[in-house]
């Protein structure tokens, strides 16, 4: 009986050692996560710190794979955010008023949240970011899309809720990205 119960617990040792990844881990603060050996972080949760800035600390985080930094009060994103394998970042509720375009040369980049910023122009460098799969720009004062949009060919939510374009202007870019879903408020006949 005491051979059947030690199988049973080094089975169970081993189903709970692999069904939990690292990777699955998110840390829930800096202090969290510089706790914790560099390598191993891969998820990282910074939203509603009351962040003006993007912490230096990040960049020892190489393996960083998402990154939330939504409700804070960020204006801009420095050169030396550089990811080699991240895949997801949300800075949505933050205070960017131009698009960082730094963000567009982490090509590893799958989702791309900027909702609920005042970010009036998407560069026409976002056509670099061929593996973007997500694009949330909702309730930004765009007036217009880049055509560099049409090169993203992974491409497949943009989200432009709250924003007031007319019926021709939703109608030119539903046909230009028709593998895209695009969510659009209720035309207006605001001439955009």
């Amino acid at each position: 009986m005491k051979l059947v119960a030690k199988i049973f617990l080094v089975g169970l040792l081993l189903v709970c050692s692999t069904g939990f990844s690292q990777k699955d881990k998110m840390y829930r603060g800096l202090d969290e996560a510089l706790a914790a050996h560099p390598d191993s972080v891969y998820r990282l949760d910074l939203s509603k710190q009351k962040l003006s800035e993007i912490p230096k600390e990040l960049s020892s985080f190489k393996n960083l794979q998402e990154l939330n930094l939504s409700k804070n009060k960020i204006t801009s994103v420095d050169a030396s955010f550089q990811f080699d394998d991240l895949r997801i970042l949300d800075l949505t509720k933050n205070k960017f008023k131009v698009f960082p375009v730094q963000l567009t040369s982490i090509t590893s980049l799958r989702n791309l949240f900027l909702g609920k910023n005042n970010i009036e122009v998407i560069p026409n460098e976002i056509g670099k970011m061929h593996d973007l799969i997500v694009l949330d720009m909702w309730y930004n004062p765009i007036d217009d899309l880049p055509e560099a949009l049409t090169e993203l060919r992974n491409l497949r939510s943009l989200d432009l809720s709250g924003l007031n374009f007319s019926k021709s202007f939703q109608k030119k870019w539903n046909e230009k990205l028709p593998w895209v879903k695009i969510e659009f408020e209720a035309a207006c006949d605001c001439n955009k």
